[in-house]
C-alpha cells in the first residue's frame, strides 16, 4: 500500500508497489528505504522460506493481484535488488504515454532455456526506441492494470517446468503480440542486465534525474539483475540521495572485468548483446585461452626437441 506523504491527491495518484520476497534481507531493506523517501510502503507477497522457485513465486504473484481492482495501476519490481530513484509522482502518467495495459522493462539480454534461442531472439520485433540496444524484456519490473497483469501471469506456460520466470515472459510476450509494451528507452525502467561495468558511460545525473546517455530516459527505478555490488555503488554514487549499501565482495571486482570484456561491443555499436555477448565470451574466455595453451604448448617442445 501507499503510506501517507505529500499532498492527498498526489499520493492517490501514485501506483500500487508490489514485491515479492521470502526473507527480511538488506537488499529488501534498501528496496524499503529507496521507497520511504517519497512516503512509499510497499506490498510484499511473502513466498516463504526456503524460496520456492520462480514458478511458485509467479503464481503466487498472479493470485495476489487477481484480487484487486482490475483496473487498478499496480508497479511490481523485484525486492532485492531494486531501488526507486526518482519521485513517484509522475509515474501513473508516464505508463500512460504508452497505451498499453502492461508495460514490461528491458535490457540488451535474451534469456531463453528452451530449445531454439537463436530462432526465438530473431521472432522479437525489431528494436525500437532511441537505441536499438533495449530490444529484449527484463521480468524484474513492469507497471500495469492488476487484471491485465493478472491473465499475463496466468498464462505463462507453467507446463513447460522450466523454473525461469523471464524465459517464460518471453515465450508469452512472442505469442502474445500487441499485449504488452516494452520500455525501450528506460524510461520507467533501467536495469544494469548485460552492462555492469558501463554505468559511468550510460548513465549520468543532470542535476534532478538520472538519465540514460543514450536513449534520454530519465528512469523511475534501477534494477541490478545477479547483483554485482561494485557496479551498483557506481550508480548510487552519482545519485545526490544516500541508501543503504551492501558491501563489495571479492566476486565483485573478479566479475567486474569479466563484464566490461563482454558487454563493450554492445555500448560501441549501441545493438542489443545477445548473441554479440555471447560470441565475444567464446573468443575471450575459451578461443584465446585455448590458443595461448597451444602455442605455449608448440614452442615448449619445440625448444625441449
Amino acid at each position: 500500500m501507499n503510506g501517507a506523504g505529500g499532498e492527498a491527491k498526489a499520493v492517490d495518484a501514485l501506483p500500487r508497489f508490489v514485491t515479492l520476497a521470502s526473507h527480511e534481507g538488506p537488499g529488501l531493506k534498501r528496496y524499503r528505504a529507496s521507497l520511504a523517501r517519497f512516503g512509499v510502503v510497499p506490498e510484499v507477497v511473502w513466498t516463504g522460506t526456503p524460496y520456492p522457485g520462480h514458478l511458485a513465486a509467479m503464481r503466487l504473484l498472479g493470485a495476489h493481484l487477481a484480487g484487486l481492482p482490475a483496473d487498478e495501476i499496480v508497479v511490481f519490481t523485484d525486492g532485492y535488488d531494486v531501488v526507486l530513484i526518482r519521485d513517484p509522482a509522475e509515474l501513473h502518467e508516464r505508463f500512460r504515454s504508452f497505451a498499453a495495459r502492461i508495460v514490461l522493462s528491458t535490457e540488451p539480454g535474451f534469456t531463453w532455456k528452451l530449445p531454439g534461442r537463436l530462432a526465438a531472439s530473431r521472432r522479437y520485433p525489431e528494436g525500437a526506441g532511441r537505441s536499438g540496444m533495449y530490444r529484449y524484456l527484463n521480468s524484474g519490473g513492469y507497471v500495469g492494470e492488476a487484471g491485465a497483469i493478472a491473465a499475463m501471469l496466468s498464462e505463462l506456460d507453467y507446463a513447460s517446468g522450466i523454473d525461469c520466470d523471464q524465459t517464460l515472459f518471453n515465450k508469452w510476450f512472442l505469442e502474445n503480440p500487441g499485449r504488452a509494451a516494452l520500455d525501450r528507452d528506460q524510461e520507467i525502467f533501467a536495469s544494469s542486465a548485460c552492462q555492469s561495468g558501463l554505468e559511468r558511460k550510460l548513465y549520468r545525473f543532470d542535476g534532478a534525474h538520472l538519465v540514460n546517455t543514450r536513449t534520454g530516459g530519465k528512469p523511475f527505478f534501477f534494477h541490478f539483475p545477479a547483483e554485482n555490488r561494485l557496479c551498483t555503488a557506481h550508480v548510487l554514487d552519482m545519485l545526490p540521495f544516500d541508501l543503504p549499501r551492501l558491501p563489495v565482495r571479492r566476486r565483485d571486482r573478479r566479475n567486474y572485468i569479466l563484464n566490461v570484456i563482454e558487454s563493450r561491443p554492445t555500448l560501441w555499436l549501441d545493438r542489443p548483446a545477445y548473441p554479440l555477448e555471447d560470441i565475444v565470451g567464446l573468443v575471450a574466455f575459451r578461443v584465446l585461452p585455448a590458443a595461448v595453451l597451444a602455442g605455449l604448448g608448440f614452442l615448449a617442445w619445440h625448444v625441449l626437441a
